[in-house]
């Protein structure tokens, strides 16, 4: 297994928000942020050990019947022990914030990779493909529990190459709501949502992160994001009415193999 890039030169996070505070925890920096949530590095004192730490900013703070959705998938999530998913070891509120805590990882995204390299070399796209893929298979065999929102800034990869997927099963609570009418919510981000989810098919399963996968190993040996230019909803339009170029006039590089492969995960 080739050795993928390990984290160096990520931009310093700067801080937006009144600092995180959470009882038995050090919060030592802020790691990242959303629209919607931040990312904490922390110390758990009870068991001397380093954790991550995500919560919801006060104005996103979702309803009290979503907050008891919230808490039963976090126990989901939380029982999902697989080596390619960072694990989930709590989740509550404090101060009316819902948090989680969860395994911490001192590599970097696939995006962070995509964004200094800017596109991945066939054999190092599959790799991370590979292990996403397991990690996603072990979450549906085990409990039904799909991503919703599979792309390379929920992939982590560890300095040794290790590929570990975050936020599995999570999507509906930590920042990944779409607008995309007055009353119509959409869950994922839309240059790699699947067509069931643009159009917002309630009842979905693997498959919906089957399309998704595939979109972002298109996005990984291309380096084009994939209807990347477009606002969301119209960027979402086309996963359902339009196809991408074919992947090899963008990487003359890569195998027929793995352009069919890419046209398999993304059959509409």
């Amino acid at each position: 297994m080739d050795k993928l890039p390990s984290a160096v030169g990520k931009n310093e996070v700067v801080m937006t928000e009144k600092e995180f505070e959470l009882p038995g925890y050090e919060i030592l920096e802020k790691i990242g942020e959303g629209g919607t949530s931040s990312v904490w590095k922390a110390r758990q004192l009870s068991l001397d050990r380093l954790v991550a730490i995500k919560t919801l900013f006060a104005h996103h703070v979702p309803d009290q019947e979503a907050m008891a959705r919230f808490r039963q998938e976090a126990q989901a999530a939380a029982s999902l022990k697989h080596p390619g998913i960072v694990q989930v070891y709590d989740a509550g509120e404090a101060n009316g914030r819902p948090y989680l805590v969860m395994e911490y990882i001192g590599g970097c995204t696939v995006g962070d990779l995509i964004e200094r390299a800017g596109k991945l070399t066939e054999r190092n796209a599959l790799l991370i493909v590979d292990g996403v893929a397991q990690a996603l298979a072990y979450a549906w065999d085990k409990d039904c529990i799909i991503h919703l929102d599979v792309k390379p800034d929920n992939v982590l990869v560890e300095a040794d190459g290790s590929i570990k997927v975050a936020d599995l099963g999570l999507a509906r609570f930590i920042g990944l709501h779409r607008r995309r009418q007055e009353d119509d919510s959409i869950l994922g981000t839309p240059n790699y949502v699947s067509p069931e989810q643009s159009e917002g098919v309630a009842d979905l399963d693997c498959r919906t992160d089957i399309y998704s996968l595939g979109a972002m190993l298109y996005h990984l040996v291309t380096g084009r994001l994939p209807f990347g230019g477009r606002p969301g909803s119209a960027a979402m339009d086309a996963h359902v009415m339009e196809f991408l170029p074919d992947p090899m006039d963008l990487n003359a590089e890569l195998s027929p193999a793995a352009a069919w492969f890419i046209e398999k995960l993304m059959v509409k």
